[in-house]
């Protein structure tokens, strides 16, 4: 017998606006566009683990190296707490739920922001501090802070689809 995730998205139909601002002020306080949305994420979704969200803590900045944008990397894990596998054991066919909604999600976080380099979306090598520091000095933190409310209204969007579609949660595996 198998048991089922019990997490629901909630039902207001404000729900992706208190997220985009959750997501927002986190960013604004404290930092990291990927910690940013996956704790406004968390918090929505009654998931607490610090392991989690200390797991993202690499992901700012695109990797700390302007590589895959931090939006893009939340929306991954944010996706994997709903539709990835438990437990490695599942082999392949664990991972195969995950696959098209994955890719799914990426070409749209792409079509929406331009890319998935965090260097082609800002223009800053991240890894040259001059360039880093340039950018903050600009005002290029309220630029993130948009593009990680953009990022949070795309990836609040997919889920409702795919929960409207019941796509969303699957079965999790016996544990062993």
């Amino acid at each position: 017998m198998r048991n089922y995730l019990t997490i629901a998205l909630p039902q207001t139909p404000d729900w992706g606006e208190d997220l985009q601002e959750k997501a927002r002020l986190y960013m604004e306080k404290y930092d990291s566009c990927t910690q940013s949305i996956l704790a406004a994420f968390m918090e929505e979704l009654k998931i607490d683990d610090p392991l989690l969200l200390r797991s993202a803590g690499a992901m700012h900045g695109g990797m700390v190296s302007s590589l895959t944008c931090g939006i893009h990397t939340s929306a991954m894990m944010i996706l994997g707490l709903l539709l990835g596998r438990e437990n490695v054991e599942e082999g392949v066919d664990g991972l195969m739920p995950i696959v098209h909604p994955a890719q799914e999600l990426i070409q749209r976080l792409n079509a929406r922001l331009g890319s998935h380099s965090c260097k082609e979306i800002t223009g800053v090598d991240f890894t040259n501090r001059r360039q880093a520091q340039k950018y903050h000095l600009a005002g290029g933190k309220k630029r993130c802070e948009r593009l990680v409310m953009e990022g949070v209204e795309e990836i609040a969007g997919f889920l409702q689809e795919l929960d409207e579609q019941g796509g969303l949660f699957r079965a999790q595996s016996k544990k062993k």
